[in-house]
């Protein structure tokens, strides 16, 4: 990988804000929210993402940091999502919001925020792959955080790809208008299943039965399972209801 001295990972975070706050205008009317209410929940998931990103990954790293300083933390993704998701909630509550209308304004810019952001870890050189010798392996000589002169597995490329393709298939349906709860929780799992299998790509994986990331990416799975079983049920209701 190439050395540089432009702050890549800081751009990448901010236009992962930017573009989540344009894929949520471009389909708030949707879901009936006025201008003023999406700017303060948007103002609100922000702030959730980062205070969650940042004490998630507090969480995370305390037994090697042994810090609880919050301005100089890390990031973490899924503390990223949980913070917006606890802080949508917050606004639902506060604002007499349906839910439902929250997350599938907000949902569908996830993945793509986690894309864009992990293009970041990338060129940083964190969040590295296992070592690997084969096609499009990268070596980073400049990194701090990455041993040099060894090759890795470009597992941020790899999330990158998958993470774009779940938020095409998402904004896709909001855009079509069939965006239901079948299709969110359709996307919960797929982003709890694709974050677990590329966690054993990553060096952070090794030596490891199980991670931390992958215990939640089992718990978004069961959560998009419940969300569909739930909306199915209730179909099955309405449908047999209806008829008599």
């Amino acid at each position: 990988m190439f050395d540089t001295k432009i702050p890549v990972y800081a751009i990448a975070i901010l236009l992962s804000l930017i573009i989540n706050i344009v894929v949520v205008i471009l389909i708030y009317k949707k879901h009936e929210f006025s201008k003023h209410e999406i700017i303060g929940a948007i103002v609100y998931e922000n702030i959730g993402v980062i205070l969650g990103a940042k004490i998630f990954n507090i969480f995370q790293n305390y037994k090697l940091n042994r810090s609880f300083d919050l301005l100089s933390a890390g990031l973490s993704s899924y503390g990223a999502v949980i913070g917006a998701i606890i802080w949508l909630i917050i606004f639902s509550l506060q604002f007499k919001k349906p839910l439902k209308n929250m997350l599938f304004t907000f949902m569908p810019s996830i993945p793509v925020m986690y894309a864009i952001g992990k293009i970041g870890c990338f060129l940083a050189g964190c969040c590295h792959g296992i070592k690997y010798n084969g096609w499009g392996s990268v070596v980073y000589n400049y990194s701090p955080a990455v041993p040099a002169n060894i090759n890795f597995f470009p597992v941020q490329i790899a999330e990158t790809i998958v993470f774009t393709l779940i938020f095409i298939y998402m904004i896709a349906a909001s855009l079509k208008n069939k965006f239901d709860m079948k299709t969110l929780g359709i996307s919960f799992i797929l982003c709890g299943f694709g974050k677990f299998i590329l966690d054993y790509l990553r060096m952070s994986h090794t030596g490891k039965l199980i991670s931390l990331n992958q215990i939640i990416s089992i718990i978004f799975i069961i959560i998009g399972a419940a969300i569909i079983y739930i909306h199915q049920k209730r179909d099955y209701f309405h449908r047999n209801h209806v008829k008599t």
